[in-house]
């Protein structure tokens, strides 16, 4: 009996907790208004910094965080992925890995990238995997 009672107060827990998140981050989408691309671009050098990674990287996250309202979360190329999003490594190789395999970048010898070891935001990860080498068409 005690185990059923050690089990149901640490699924109330976990569902209290999942709720609190999802209503601090449905405060935030709310006070940030509509998803806007265009804000979230201007963030970046878009001339020296391949659009097509910081679209892919905006779609990823918006994807992996769900929606709001019924609207995708207001992406900001500044947040941090574990104290804005409470984002869990795995699910940022998930993003990491969704978008080098569309974009087709060289996920090998990471650590001689610039960015190894310090991807915190979203605006890092973008430039981690502008950072990486195209796979070549062999």
């Amino acid at each position: 009996m005690s185990t059923f009672i050690i089990i149901c107060g640490s699924v109330l827990v976990i569902v209290i907790w999942a709720l609190i998140d999802h209503i601090r981050m449905k405060k935030i989408a709310t006070k940030r208004g509509d998803p806007n691309i265009c804000e979230y671009a201007r963030s970046f050098d878009y001339r020296s910094v391949d659009t097509k990674i910081i679209r892919e990287v905006w779609n990823e996250v918006q994807l992996n965080l769900g929606k709001f309202n019924g609207k995708p979360f207001p992406v900001k190329a500044e947040d941090m992925f574990e104290e804005t999003y409470k984002m869990h490594p795995d699910d940022l190789d998930e993003i990491y890995w969704s978008v080098a395999d569309r974009l087709c970048i060289d996920t090998g010898q990471p650590e001689s990238n610039p960015y190894f070891n310090q991807i915190t935001s979203v605006k890092d990860l973008v430039l981690f995997l502008h950072n990486q080498p195209r796979v070549s068409n062999a």
